[in-house]
């Protein structure tokens, strides 16, 4: 089956393929150039580049590999009725090593008890699978956890910025030419300046230049808002009855939860810095308001519902500034 949001999604349509096309530092390049021998644990900011490497690697080695959203499927049960039935199982399709990988992303998100089951799953397929893991928040994951895996600092060295940096710029030039867009040198500059060393930010604010239909990006574009959520973010301030919020942020968004919470948490927050400034003095409520949904998401069964919780909470904070 075609996946669309692979080919619409600038995220996903432009995520890297193999290790060349990833933009890091050469530590990192020359640790995985051979293959995953052991279990690595990737941390560093947000859009760096982690979950793209850990797919990456498993694409250019031919591993099969089970991607889970550890933030969405935090439950012990993920562990008995999926990654355990992962790695006991082998197909024809598998890599010639018989190396079978578990992609566990945002694994600060996981419950102790996901935790404990994990580092005995961990130990009773060691000789068969292989357990790569991202955070942003590396002090959220426990010490007997880390310690399963080699942890690998996706954080750039001053060294480093400056060449990512370079590569950045150069892809970012590279997309805009892909999606028929053109982009003066100095907003290029800015552009990613702004957003370093958040890439997965950087293709949103390209993708929201293109929902808008610029075509022709300048400094004055960069200095003003464009995002992928934008349509949200217009939505909250709009004040729109309920009923609507609640049928397009259903239509447009309930697969993208964990992306527009985060977005509201980040990008909105330049969004009323740029279009709404006299709502900057609400910004800490609103911040507080967003932590509090994203840590509520993984008990809801329904995670729409805590989506549209959160929007209602800040039109309340925004309606009652007024």
């Amino acid at each position: 089956m075609k996946n669309v949001l692979a080919d619409t999604i600038f995220v996903e349509k432009y995520r890297p393929k193999s290790l060349d096309e990833l933009i890091l530092p050469e530590r990192i390049k020359k640790k995985l150039a051979n293959g995953v021998y052991q279990h690595l644990l990737f941390y560093s900011s947000p859009g760096t580049g982690k979950t793209s490497t850990a797919k990456a690697v498993c694409e250019q080695f031919n591993y099969a590999y089970d991607y889970i959203n550890a933030s969405n499927e935090t439950s012990v049960d993920v562990i008995r009725e999926r990654i355990e039935k992962w790695c006991s199982t082998f197909s024809l399709i598998d890599s010639q090593d018989g190396i079978k990988v578990v992609i566990l992303d945002e694994l600060d998100g996981v419950s102790d008890q996901f935790n404990k089951a994990l580092k005995a799953t961990m130990e009773r397929f060691q000789g068969t699978s292989r357990f790569i893991a991202t955070t942003n928040y590396i002090n959220k994951i426990p010490d007997n956890v880390q310690s399963r895996f080699e942890l690998i600092n996706f954080d750039f060295t001053d060294d480093e910025e400056k060449e990512v940096f370079r590569g950045y710029v150069k892809r970012v030039y590279e997309i805009c030419k892909a999606e028929g867009m053109e982009i003066e040198k100095d907003a290029l500059v800015e552009l990613v300046k702004r957003k370093f060393p958040d890439m997965r930010s950087i293709l949103n604010v390209l993708q929201g230049y293109k929902n808008d239909g610029i075509i022709k990006i300048t400094l004055e574009d960069v200095k003003k808002f464009h995002g992928v959520y934008k349509d949200v973010f217009e939505l909250i301030f709009n004040n729109v009855a309920p009923d609507k919020n609640y049928q397009h942020l259903v239509s447009e968004y309930s697969h993208r939860v964990d992306d527009v919470l985060a977005t509201l948490g980040n990008d909105f927050i330049e969004f009323i810095q740029l279009e709404k400034p006299t709502h900057i003095k609400f910004i800490p409520q609103i911040i507080i308001e967003v932590a509090k949904h994203q840590a509520q998401r993984v008990h809801v069964i329904d995670n729409v519902v805590t989506l549209l919780s959160c929007v209602f909470s800040i039109q309340s904070i925004i309606n009652n500034a007024k």
